[in-house]
């Protein structure tokens, strides 16, 4: 069984399955869509390089290291939505010293499983979250929640909006959507 609604087939608007069909990626997987938004997108799936069944971490993380480079990527730091654990803290700081470079510039926090979080007041529950906060904090309070059971765009042209300098990286998309949603409001 693939997952049908991964978050990187809703990002890619893509019908083809990018995931297996186990919930933990065990290697980079790569996944290229021309002109999404205006401009060619690659979306990298890692392993959680901390994970205990990940075997040689450091090829990985040097696999990694190729797609994301300072200036040219987006991080999404994805965390399960009402699920946040000891072994999320710190984070952040583990996977800047793995890569090399200060990501929290062009980090996002992305809570999934938004579904199961609808009668949750988002700032509340990350608030109270001490660790997560933490996170959220250092990537700049940028954070977004997605609903993994919708495959409604709103909600990628939402995540999009929150990417830094996302008008210059993306200036088709900021020219089509943004006219859009001021036309309507």
């Amino acid at each position: 069984m693939k997952w049908k609604n991964y978050i990187g087939n809703i990002i890619l608007q893509s019908k083809e399955q990018f995931a297996s069909s186990v919930p933990i990626t065990f290697c980079c997987t790569v996944r290229s869509v021309n002109k999404i938004f205006g401009v060619p997108v690659r979306v990298v799936d890692t392993p959680d390089f901390f994970h205990e069944d990940v075997k040689d971490a450091h090829v990985h993380i040097n696999e990694c290291r190729k797609y994301c480079q300072p200036g040219q990527c987006v991080v999404l730091l994805v965390i399960q939505g009402g699920r946040f654990t000891n072994q999320e803290i710190g984070i952040l700081e583990r996977l800047e010293d793995c890569l090399g470079w200060n990501i929290r510039d062009c980090t996002i926090v992305l809570l999934t499983r938004g579904d199961d979080m609808k009668n949750v007041n988002l700032w509340s529950y990350i608030s109270e979250n001490p660790g997560l906060k933490h996170i959220v904090e250092h990537c700049g309070n940028r954070f977004h929640l997605f609903n993994n059971k919708s495959k409604d765009i709103k909600q990628v042209l939402e995540l999009v909006r929150k990417i830094p300098n996302y008008k210059s990286l993306f200036p088709k998309f900021a020219k089509k959507y943004d006219k859009d949603s001021c036309n309507s409001s």
